[in-house]
């Protein structure tokens, strides 16, 4: 038998940039190294934060000694779809009320994508080969999930505006009007993950462009409520297709709001023209969901079914949210006065015209280059900043740093 493995000439995968820099952030002995590239929101000690009425909930179902270990359904718990598609839609829309609109639990949005890619190659537009139009950002985080579920036409639409420091929406939609129609637009909702929070008015010309062209939304609702702090503001643009007649999907995802990062919670939203639709696209979901993971994890999605369905615990978790929020606004201005106070040659009000808990700074990638060499701050290498990373006790210092790698800005 020999001894040498099958394996021995496989290639080893490529980190990405940013696992780089965590590693080195890692290594480096500097006693006064920041990293804000974390991609969990944290408290004011930089631990994860879980809301107060999140803790509750799980104590309560852990010590719960009539609880069962029983696997769930392959679509998940009802009680919990049924919460997540209300959380999303809102309880009296006409979606919910007329039975169009259901989901399928997911390990996280992540799970959500890959299911609903999956599906829309088998049985969307499958007469023709389907495009997929995605946010052109420094980082791509869909493009590897439809590829991989063959979905290889991939035509990117512009997003960010370096200039402006802001949504560039008139190319946005100068990229979808040139893209097929019949495309799935991927469409981040909830200021995630540029920190740009899109108006009323924005979302509806975007939506008449894909009404126009018969293109199939795809939302990443990823923090919902940690926008504007209130979660139906949040939830607003997958309202509004909805209601203008739109079929859709949408990744949901229960981690950040609700602290739930270990366990994986997401909801794989689907809002068709009819009960029988839904019916349809549901039962091919369960199968493809039984063939890639069997049946989803039960304790996070217990938890957000409990908290959504109990009164006085929802009102309690949505009290926390509007603190955080408050806390990571608060924080975006202070850091954003600091600078003016230091005479930075750039203008920073784009740190507060965005929101949530990321913020997309500006930093070229070689100023975080040598933010990290001389001054031991670590970012992601595109400038993403976790703004739950700054607190008292490093603000001055990060806003320092800041300074001292755009002293040369023209």
């Amino acid at each position: 038998m020999t001894t040498l493995s099958v394996f021995l000439d496989l290639p080893r995968s490529i980190k990405d940039k940013d696992k780089r820099q965590e590693e080195a952030y890692i290594k480096d002995r500097d006693r006064r190294k920041i990293y804000l590239g974390h991609k969990v929101l944290l408290s004011e000690d930089g631990q994860p934060w879980i809301p107060l009425a999140v803790r509750k909930v799980y104590l309560q179902i852990v010590n719960d000694p009539t609880r069962n270990y029983e696997h769930l359904p392959v679509a998940g718990a009802p009680e919990f779809i049924r919460g997540a598609t209300e959380f999303a839609l809102g309880k009296n829309s006409n979606a919910v009320l007329q039975n169009k609109a259901s989901g399928v639990q997911t390990p996280g949005s992540t799970g959500a994508f890959r299911l609903g890619a999956e599906f829309l190659h088998r049985w969307y537009n499958i007469s023709h080969k389907t495009s997929v139009c995605i946010a052109l950002l420094p980082y791509d985080r869909y493009r590897t999930i439809f590829e991989s579920a063959g979905l290889t036409d991939i035509r990117p639409y512009r997003f960010w505006d370096d200039n402006k420091m802001g949504l560039a929406l008139p190319e946005m939609l100068e990229d979808l009007e040139r893209s097929p129609d019949v495309s799935i637009v991927v469409l981040p909702t909830s200021c995630n993950p540029t920190g740009i929070q899109l108006s009323s008015s924005d979302w509806k010309q975007i939506a008449d462009v894909m009404r126009r062209k018969n293109m199939f939304p795809f939302f990443h609702l990823k923090d919902q409520g940690l926008g504007s702090g209130d979660v139906d503001a949040d939830a607003w643009p997958v309202r509004y297709f909805a209601s203008e007649g739109f079929e859709l999907f949408c990744a949901q995802s229960f981690s950040a709001s609700f602290g739930l990062y270990g366990d994986r919670v997401g909801n794989l939203l689907i809002v068709m023209k009819s009960n029988e639709a839904v019916i349809s696209v549901r039962s091919q979901l369960e199968s493809l969901a039984r063939e890639i993971w069997s049946t989803p994890p039960c304790v996070g999605s217990r938890v957000v079914a409990t908290l959504l369905n109990n009164p006085s615990l929802y009102v309690e978790w949505k009290d926390s949210l509007k603190m955080t929020v408050r806390r990571l606004m608060i924080i975006r201005e202070k850091i954003r006065e600091k600078l003016r106070l230091l005479e930075t040659l750039r203008s920073w009000e784009h740190l507060t015209d965005q929101a949530g808990v990321f913020a997309f700074t500006g930093l070229t990638s070689d100023q975080v280059a040598i933010l990290a060499k001389e001054t031991h701050v670590y970012l992601p290498e595109h400038g993403q900043m976790n703004i739950s990373g700054l607190n008292a006790n490093n603000l001055d210092y990060v806003t320092q740093a800041i300074h001292h790698v755009t002293m040369n800005d023209h």
